[in-house]
């Protein structure tokens, strides 16, 4: 047998074998529902999502979202894994795998290399320091679109970017930990928004609000800056750190929020009260 004849076969195979995932991938995407591609898309924008965030973001019944996200990890859509803890134990977390990552490409309809997505990457956040503060994030804003679905169709998240989709949005020059747009009867507005989970100190706080200064009052940038702290203790502590800042500034705490997140929780910062999200449209 020659080397031509190995390698000939081998091109032939390999033509077949791409051909059968094609037509395997294609079946796929054939039987997912929109709600399953938004899981996806979720998914590739804000990297690591659980079976809580999910629900909140998707579903209204638990036992219906853990069916479902089972079918897409059968699928090979998705991975599930439960990040390492001693003593104890965390709640499943959801990554996009190879195969959704086709479906995402396919679905915004550009190349898969113009996605930028490896599994790898996705896969090491799952055991990474990151991981917390990735997951204090997503709560927050899942807790916030859950809140707008139970909402009577008043209120509704219009856009959410992650912190890579801010990066992109404003060119590196504000990192903030993401960005919605709110609708509601008032209007939209527009927010950014910064987690705390403690481990910065004052001066980096005002590095942050410096930076923030950069695109305060250009044209399309949002007009209010959240700071959500780990305790009320951190947020009354660190709130003399935020001043300087021409956005309409407020703090709250990560408990505060998930308790009410659309109700009076913000404490602008010249405030001795606190406001609903809405009213800082007006403001504060």
């Amino acid at each position: 047998m020659t080397g031509r004849g190995l390698s000939g076969r081998t091109r032939v195979g390999a033509r077949v074998s791409a051909r059968t995932e094609r037509l395997r991938l294609e079946r796929i995407a054939s039987s997912l529902t929109p709600r399953d591609v938004q899981i996806l898309l979720y998914l590739f924008e804000h990297k690591v999502l659980t079976t809580d965030q999910i629900f909140r973001l998707c579903f209204t019944s638990r036992p219906r979202t853990q069916d479902r996200l089972l079918k897409l990890v059968d699928l090979e859509l998705i991975r599930r894994t439960r990040p390492r803890k001693r003593p104890g134990s965390l709640p499943f977390h959801y990554i996009l795998d190879s195969a959704g990552a086709i479906v995402v490409a396919e679905y915004l309809g550009i190349e898969l290399r113009e996605l930028g997505f490896r599994s790898d990457r996705r896969l090491g956040l799952i055991d990474s320091p990151r991981l917390c503060h990735l997951r204090d994030v997503n709560t927050f804003f899942s807790v916030l679109v859950w809140a707008c679905r139970n909402s009577d169709g008043l209120y509704r998240v219009k856009v959410w970017l992650s912190e890579e989709g801010c990066r992109k949005r404003w060119s590196d020059h504000i990192t903030p930990d993401g960005m919605a747009a709110l609708e509601g009867p008032e209007g939209v507005i527009e927010l950014l928004v910064e987690v705390d989970r403690g481990t910065e100190n004052h001066s980096r706080l005002e590095q942050k609000i410096r930076r923030y200064r950069i695109i305060a009052g250009a044209d399309g940038a949002p007009k209010i800056l959240l700071f959500c702290f780990n305790s009320s203790q951190r947020e009354a502590r660190a709130r003399e750190a935020l001043d300087g800042s021409r956005f309409v500034l407020a703090t709250t705490s990560l408990d505060r929020h998930a308790a009410d997140p659309l109700g009076a929780v913000w404490r602008p910062l010249r405030a001795d009260y606190r406001v609903r999200l809405m009213d800082l449209g007006r403001g504060g």
